[in-house]
């Protein structure tokens, strides 16, 4: 018979077979590149200027460091989802200095932050004068980065908000040493001063605090940290526990390696200089390449002024 004789349920189910199959199929990998391989990623601040900037957009290869499956589903580009177990694969090498990572911000791990990685566990990192020593040998700042403020400020100046707290300013910080794997943190009584730079360590590493008063129990997070000095402070050390067990006289080791982030344009940075060190379980990719770029306040009837041609394709070093 020749196709004039075919039924219209037949040819219905044939078109659907040509086209609409092979389109969910291209959809379900780009998918599955998207949540496994390839990141793609928008510059929003000017912390790592001029290295990227503002309108970059960029491609993460979230494959070299280890396969991580989506911790979020929702609705893109909204606070619409809900969080769900993930697990992350070995990768073929650890983030090492001079990297620009992606990474989840420990303290709001909703939100995807972008940095270079200056040190790694074991390490000692020290700021003196704006200048970075990285186990007392300097580091050199990346080729485009900067410096937007001729202000330092002096060592002995405590700036508000740097972590750990006490350890300086933007400009004069530490030395601290990166937490590593098989560091032991002891929890006691006698030491709860140092309380605050070790629980945070452990909230980053994906533990459970909780501070048991009273017959009422409230879990330590980073939403409630300004409050963490004054609890210490103020409950007995049994009445704090890390995942059921009470910090009268308890050591934690650490299980992840950390890594300190700092932006490129030094001065305007949020970074681990004020929320501490990244662990590896918060680690979603290597940026590689800026795929497009455009300058946002470039009105698009000036559109060959918007787009910046010569910054696409380039790599990101």
């Amino acid at each position: 018979m020749t196709e004039k004789n075919e039924s219209p349920k037949k040819k219905s189910k044939n078109l659907t077979k040509e086209y609409i199959e092979p389109f969910i199929t291209a959809l379900l990998i780009a998918i599955v590149i998207r949540a496994f391989v390839i990141y793609p990623f928008r510059i929003p601040t000017g912390s790592m200027e001029d290295t990227l900037l503002v309108g970059d957009f960029l491609l993460a290869n979230k494959f070299v460091f280890g396969l991580r499956t989506p911790d979020w589903i929702g609705i893109p580009y909204t606070k619409i989802g809900v969080n769900v177990p993930f697990i992350q694969t070995p990768g073929f090498r650890k983030p090492k200095q001079g990297d620009v990572v992606i990474f989840k911000q420990p303290r709001d791990q909703s939100q995807n932050y972008i940095k270079r990685c200056l040190a790694v566990s074991g390490d000692t990192v020290e700021l003196r004068n704006k200048a970075v020593y990285v186990n007392g040998k300097k580091f050199h700042d990346a080729p485009k980065g900067k410096h937007i403020d001729n202000r330092i400020y002096p060592k002995e100046y405590k700036e508000y908000g740097i972590f750990p707290p006490g350890a300086g300013n933007r400009d004069n910080f530490g030395p601290i040493r990166i937490p590593a794997p098989g560091d032991t943190l002891h929890f006691n009584p006698s030491n709860t001063e140092d309380w605050f730079e070790q629980l945070q360590v452990v909230l980053y590493e994906g533990n459970k605090i909780t501070l048991t008063y009273g017959g009422e129990s409230t879990h330590l997070t980073a939403k409630n940290q300004y409050q963490w000095q004054r609890a210490i402070q103020s409950y007995p050390a049994d009445s704090f526990s890390i995942n059921g067990n009470p910090l009268n006289d308890y050591f934690y080791v650490i299980k992840h390696h950390h890594y300190f982030m700092l932006g490129d344009n030094r001065d305007n940075s949020l970074d681990s200089r004020y929320w501490g060190c990244v662990p590896e379980r918060l680690i979603v990719g290597e940026a590689l390449i800026i795929y497009w770029s455009w300058a946002k306040d470039v009105p698009l009837y000036r559109i060959f002024q918007k787009i910046r041609f010569g910054r696409i394709l380039n790599l990101i070093h």
